[in-house]
Parts: structure tokens; sequence; C-alpha cells
């Protein structure tokens, strides 16, 4: 149960970071339309950037990184393959990339319902996937695809749902599709701690949360043999960097 006292300044400050992304929509919209996809990504960026340096104080989360020289050059197109033990782990992908891309997400449907976050969302050139729905899965994967070949960079947290704790499920097969079809490498990484901010006592507290990039993973070299060893050793290497 949510203590109020703690809780609702927090949650506030949350929704009012968030809401504060929509000022820069109207621009998103006019470089969508005209198709300039460069400055789309620099200004999504520069929203991010925007958000995670007003929303991150305010909720008492810090990060730490390790392995940042992993991580690629601008110019390259990749997916980002990481755990996910909370909802902190959004934050920490926008506070390591503020100042390097855009960074978007393949986000649940469910957050479709929520309007300030659906928004963020969307403007991210994030892309929304209906788990249990061949249909609907054929489609995301298109996205993602038609999105990757134009430069933008995504996140995919394999487990498909938080962890909410120290501890790493195991990934869905499926969600290494994406980078496979997309033909782009994958970039791993390791995020620990950002269950201490909501999850571990379900009341907002300050949280540190430690961020492991390892090596880049050329997955869209090998075959499909090839892909299957490394989709496994993906997961093991972010897992090793728990314990």
């Amino acid at each position: 149960m949510l203590n109020p006292f703690t809780s609702v300044p927090k949650l506030l400050s949350f929704y009012f970071a968030a809401d504060s992304y929509k000022k820069f929509i109207p621009e998103l919209k006019r470089l969508r339309e005209a198709g300039d996809i460069e400055g789309e990504k620099e200004v999504i960026r520069k929203g991010q950037k925007a958000v995670i340096e007003r929303m991150a104080p305010k909720l008492g989360v810090t990060f730490e990184v390790t392995g940042e020289e992993n991580i690629p050059d601008n110019d390259m197109t990749y997916m980002v393959y990481a755990n996910h033990q909370s909802f902190a782990d959004v934050l920490a992908m926008i506070w390591l990339f503020k100042d390097r891309r855009q960074m978007g997400y393949i986000a649940k449907e469910e957050w479709r319902k929520y309007k300030v976050l659906y928004n963020a969302i969307e403007y991210t050139r994030s892309v929304f996937l209906k788990r249990g729905d061949a249909r609907e899965a054929v489609k995301s994967l298109k996205e993602v695809t038609d999105l990757l070949k134009q430069g933008f960079a995504l996140v995919i947290f394999p487990e498909g749902t938080r962890s909410q704790c120290h501890e790493m499920g195991e990934f869905k097969a499926g969600a290494f599709k994406f980078a496979e079809k997309g033909k782009v490498p994958i970039l791993p990484i390791t995020l620990d701690g950002g269950y201490k901010l909501y999850e571990e006592k379900g009341t907002y507290q300050p949280a540190h949360v430690k961020i492991t990039v390892h090596p880049l993973v050329h997955i869209e070299k090998m075959d499909k043999h090839e892909q299957k060893e490394a989709a496994a050793q993906i997961e093991e290497t972010i897992r090793l960097a728990l314990d």
C-alpha cells in the first residue's frame, strides 16, 4: 500500500516531469510530417534529456555507469537488451543516452491507457506490443524493423515484465526476433538497484541504479544457429553482472 506522505509528492513530480514532454510534441509532429528523421531524433533526445534531468532529482534516483566505453558511436543503429527490475529502468536508459541519442522502447500495450505516458512513449518513436496476439506481433515486428532501418535506436526488456527485485527472470524467446529481423547488433545492459525506488517497499525511496554496459554483439552477422547461441550468451552475460 502506498504511503501517502512519501508517495503522493513523488507521484506528482513523476506526473509533471512526464507531462513536460508534451511541449516537444508539436515540433516532433512537424518533423515527422516533413520526413526530417535526423531532426526528429535530436528533438526526441533533447526532450528525454529535459525530462530525466527534472525527474531524477525529484524522485531521488541516481545512476552509476560501468563499461561506458562499450557504447557505440551515435551514427550506429542498434538495439539495447536489458534486464527489467523496476519502473526506474526506463529512467536509467534515458539518463544513459541523454547526451548521445534518442531512445525508443518496445512497450506493453497497457501503457496506452495512461495519456501522459502514452504521449511520451508515442513521440519517442517507441512501439506498443500487444502480447498474446499473433497478428499484432507481426505488425509490431514490422514496425520495429522499419524504425531500425531509419536509424532509430530501441530498448527492449526481454523478461517482458518487471522482476521487482534483484533477481532476473527468464528472457522471452521471441524477444530476439526484433534484432534478428532488423539486422542490427545488440548492446546488452545490466541494471541493478532500481527496484529499491518503489517496488521493494511499495513506497518511494531514494535509489541508486548501477548500469553495466557490455560489449556490442553483432548478431546481424551470424547465421540462425549462431544467433540462438548468442541470445543465450547475452542473457547469461546480463545475469552474471548481477552477481
